[in-house]
């Protein structure tokens, strides 16, 4: 494989992550580098000499370390992986920022199965409804932009507005000149909320970004590029808040005869914007068994009420209960942190792209 090497930092210090980002937007020279500079944002709980020890115990090695900045490197069999690797203890927010190519199976290894596996730690993927909001906000602000090319989804029977068979999933990739007069049409036509695009405007900024939280930036203005990652540091704020609101204790409980005890279980709320009704029940169970194995599911019409256990494929167990609005995680332990997480992502990508955390 051939070797890359990565952009050069030299020896100072950063007393923040946005201070790394600031020293980019000033110095770093795509020109210089080989590939593409690409952007991998997690989120993690773990402080921050608890998330160097898992960056090295999953097989990171530190190169150096710059303040709130980290050189690390992996070396596997398929060569030398570099990166710089900065952690917002505030957000939870750690970013991965490396010019390393990616293969066409996967995205940068090792960052993303570090990102997956470890149970302190999730990729921070962007909303449905987020993806949409900044692409907006890029085609009011610059005219002269294009979009040539994007994937763009839609749930079944989402509420999301679509004037052609609306009760159709689908999911649409789309490579052309007039992506963004398309992108808009297709969202108006088929009701589909962009998942990845690409980005063009002349003499400003080309780059890509998609709802996993891999930014891909070829040149130009990386400023623009950072704000629109400060919206994902935003939105971790409220998940950060969410989980940390969840628990699980056990109780000591005494009588006159006896002392026991019992769980106590504080759960993660979701607030929905598609109201479920009993008929959906049937598909609300079908998309859940799916993901999870499902364990005394229990929907009553009327005032809906969903109870069911939940045994996620890595076997942590939780309860979640539910009615039109709302649904609840309860969990049987204590709350890891990437089963909440993937919980929320099953919610918004297959149950409702609107819904939001109740903090």
């Amino acid at each position: 494989m051939e070797k890359v090497e990565l952009f050069l930092i030299p020896d100072i210090t950063f007393s923040d992550p946005p201070k790394f980002r600031e020293y980019l937007v000033e110095n770093y020279n795509p020109a210089q580098v080989d590939h593409d500079l690409t952007i991998i944002v997690g989120i993690t709980k773990y402080g921050k000499i608890d998330f160097s020890n898992a960056l090295q115990s999953f097989g990171f090695t530190i190169v150096r370390n710059l303040g709130s900045v980290c050189h690390v490197k992996f070396d596997f069999d398929g060569g030398i992986l570099e990166c710089y690797v900065t952690h917002d203890t505030d957000t939870g927010v750690v970013i991965f920022y490396t010019n390393y190519r990616k293969t066409k199976k996967k995205e940068i290894p090792k960052i993303r199965e570090f990102l997956g596996s470890d149970a302190n730690t999730y990729y921070l993927f962007f909303k449905p409804l987020l993806m949409k909001e900044i692409a907006e906000e890029l085609m009011d602000r610059y005219e002269n932009l294009e979009i040539t090319a994007f994937t763009a989804r839609r749930l079944p029977n989402s509420r999301f507005e679509s004037q052609i068979r609306p009760k159709y999933e689908r999911t649409i990739s789309y490579w052309g000149g007039d992506g963004r007069e398309a992108l808009q049409e297709l969202e108006y036509q088929y009701g589909v909320l962009p998942s990845k695009f690409v980005v063009d405007i002349p003499e400003t900024i080309k780059f890509k970004v998609d709802d996993e939280g891999i930014f891909t930036f070829a040149g130009g203005d990386l400023n623009i590029l950072f704000e629109i990652l400060e919206k994902a540091v935003n939105e971790s704020r409220k998940t950060m808040k969410a989980y940390n609101g969840s628990s699980f204790k056990v109780l000591p409980v005494k009588t006159a005869r006896r002392s026991f005890k019992i769980p106590s279980s504080t759960p993660v709320s979701i607030k929905l914007q598609e109201i479920i009704e009993f008929h959906d029940m049937k598909e609300f169970k079908t998309k859940l068994s799916k993901e999870y194995t499902i364990v005394d599911f229990i929907a009553k019409e009327g005032s809906l009420f969903l109870s069911s256990d939940v045994i996620s494929k890595s076997g942590f167990q939780f309860r979640i209960k539910a009615d039109e609005s709302h649904i609840r995680m309860f969990p049987d332990g204590e709350m890891i942190f990437s089963e909440f997480m993937k919980f929320y992502k099953f919610i918004l990508q297959l149950i409702d792209p609107r819904a939001e955390l109740i903090v």
